[in-house]
């Protein structure tokens, strides 16, 4: 049976192919006040590690989304979460119903999200609602659209009813009532939440959810606002790309470069390229300085050329934005300004032991221990390192 392509928003002709499951609408969705340029519309409901493309987000935000036809025998099972028709309006759990089911061997896969992705990676998400100027919640008043994805035609029709009771505070049933019609491929859902139950004592006050619809459509209602959950910080994000682009510091450079005191004291050991837990990139350098109990255990990392040691910069670069400090059991751990540079500071006080973190010439990432050393004593002894020096060929 051939259905109509689901090109949603498009100014287009209406195409016909088989396997999707809704029709192009007649007005193109926006999402308001947008800043965040063109991106692309992933879905990750069908593996993490390869999110499939549903179209865009233009700078405008107005949204185009191209949904595929899939063949879920080329994914691997395990990647993704399926739910039988029975489960997916409750099953077993779905009192006082006579469900009529057309198909119960109907593999369904759920859209969470649709998520922005910028540079590989997901940096928020839109959300189809009719609540506006609010953050998004599902339990109130209103409707949200979802996507399904089936394997094969279904439908269900069931009223699911269950009193929700707990002592004086309330006593009501909660109902929900499915009017499912589903076509092979991504079909359209409006989760509407029509009443809720309040309570008011002089204690305690609140509201659960009381009458839920979950039906077909076959479009996007006019009603529906698009809300954008943004949580990358562009800013860090520039950063990321900008040491993915540079070439990594070489063996012989930091063989070149290699300190042979730091303040008073002796470099005493020194190895490059060495496994650090967490931090999959092995350009790095590490040095040993001592004199008498003095010592400093030292790591220089150069974050380019490395996705995960370029987030481990921004990591640090965003812990160490603001000022803070919180008293431990052993002293204290704090961000602040050492000369202009923002240092991550951890203090045991009863050992003398200092270790202080931090980015250094838009590239590298560093550590030091100090043991017997206190932290600005610490900071003092570092400031003699010659890190331009360490980037020259």
């Amino acid at each position: 049976m051939k259905t109509k392509t689901f090109i949603l928003f498009l100014f287009v002709l209406i195409q016909f192919q088989p396997c999707i499951a809704q029709e192009t609408a007649t007005i193109l969705p926006k999402v308001e006040n947008y800043t965040k340029g063109e991106l692309d519309l992933k879905i990750t409901s069908f593996g993490e590690k390869n999110p499939i493309t549903v179209g865009k987000i233009m700078a405008d935000g107005s949204i185009h989304l191209n949904w595929p036809e899939i063949d879920l025998n080329k994914f691997k099972a395990f990647n993704y979460w399926t739910k039988s028709i029975e489960s997916y309006y409750g099953g077993k759990f779905c009192r006082n119903s006579n469900p009529v089911v057309s198909n119960e061997n109907a593999i369904l896969i759920e859209i969470k999200y649709i998520y922005l992705f910028k540079y590989g990676q997901p940096v928020g998400c839109i959300i189809p609602t009719t609540q506006q100027n609010k953050e998004h919640y599902k339990d109130l008043l209103g409707s949200t659209i979802d996507w399904v994805y089936s394997d094969s035609d279904t439908s269900v029709k069931a009223n699911c009813s269950e009193n929700i009771a707990w002592e004086d505070l309330y006593n009501f049933d909660q109902t929900i009532a499915y009017n499912i019609k589903f076509k092979k491929g991504f079909n359209l859902v409006s989760n509407s939440l029509t009443a809720i139950e309040e309570w008011d004592t002089e204690k305690e006050k609140g509201n659960m959810p009381k009458t839920r619809s979950i039906q077909s459509v076959d479009q996007i209602p006019a009603n529906i606002h698009w809300q954008l959950k943004y949580w990358a910080n562009d800013e860090l994000l520039e950063i990321e790309q900008k040491l993915n682009k540079l070439k990594p510091i070489t063996k012989q450079q930091y063989e070149n470069w290699l300190p042979k005191k730091l303040g008073n004291l002796i470099r005493t050991g020194y190895e490059i390229g060495k496994t650090i837990e967490r931090m999959p990139t092995l350009n790095n350098v590490n040095l040993l300085f001592e004199k008498g109990s003095k010592k400093i255990d030292l790591t220089i990392v150069d974050c380019v050329g490395s996705k995960v040691a370029a987030d481990a910069y921004t990591i640090i670069m965003d812990m160490a934005s603001r000022d803070w400090k919180d008293k431990t059991e052993t002293g204290y751990r704090s961000a602040a300004d050492m000369d202009d540079n923002r240092v991550l500071t951890e203090y045991i006080e009863k050992e003398t032991k200092t270790t202080l973190n931090y980015n250094a010439n838009a590239r590298f990432l560093i550590k030091a221990e100090g043991n017997n050393i206190k932290p600005e004593e610490l900071w003092d002894l570092l400031k003699d390192l010659n890190l331009y020096q360490l980037t020259k060929k």
